[in-house]
């Protein structure tokens, strides 16, 4: 049976920001795999200590424990992931929801030495902090040295984008407040696959959470399984 990785965004939740596209998925006859990244989907804390290469390495054993052929699906941070694997195993698509290639806040890129002064990031009062989770799954503040890892990921990630061989979809979110476009189409540019299509939704950074998610999911799973090998 052929199987999807779905990865969710950096201080992201892993289920409760894909929204309805693993459930689209499952009714369209995937196995899925939704992992939480480490220091993910518990309390921002527990990112303090925890490196790009441990969010990897869980991204590719669960990958690995899938069965073939494998689809990867990525948002935000796990697009970066995505291409990753894809870049590393003989994938059989991938798909890519404003791929983090690229911040809008251009102070993010400070973050590998600003963690020493200032040890959170959107750090907001208990009252805020309330109203903020109560309109979003994604922790409301994170550790700076976490965003610093973050960082290190999209560096590493363009010389491996020509070697993705598989077919891709990646989607850009117009109305997104944390990616640029110029980022997304980066990341479309440089993937090598001679097979690949770039899709313009007019969605927030959290596409699985607007209005057009039960869309995107139904566009995501049909453009799988119109491009998985039989």
């Amino acid at each position: 049976m052929p199987s999807v990785l779905v990865l969710h965004g950096f201080t992201s939740h892993p289920i409760l920001t894909m929204g309805p596209l693993p459930e689209t998925l499952r009714q369209a006859g995937f196995t899925l795999a939704q992992p939480a990244l480490p220091g993910h989907g518990t309390r921002p804390e527990d990112l303090w200590s925890v490196r790009w290469q441990d969010w990897l390495q869980t991204a590719r054993e669960a990958y690995l424990a899938l069965p073939e052929p494998r689809a990867v699906v990525g948002l935000s941070m796990g697009g970066l992931l995505a291409a990753w694997l894809a870049a590393e195993h003989p994938t059989a698509v991938l798909v890519a929801l404003a791929p983090a290639l690229g911040l809008k806040n251009r102070l993010a890129y400070l973050s590998p030495w600003l963690h020493y002064l200032k040890p959170w990031a959107f750090s907001t009062d208990p009252a805020e902090e309330a109203r903020r989770r109560a309109q979003s799954p994604n922790y409301p503040n994170f550790p700076t040295r976490a965003l610093a890892q973050l960082i290190a990921l999209q560096r590493r990630l363009p010389e491996l984008l020509p070697q993705v061989r598989a077919p891709a979809l990646v989607l850009e979110a117009t109305r997104d407040d944390t990616v640029p476009e110029a980022a997304v189409r980066r990341y479309f540019a440089l993937i090598g696959s001679p097979h690949k299509e770039y899709r313009r939704y007019p969605s927030q950074h959290d596409m699985l959470l607007d209005p057009l998610a039960q869309a995107i999911a139904e566009d995501i799973a049909l453009w799988i399984k119109e491009n998985m090998p039989a």
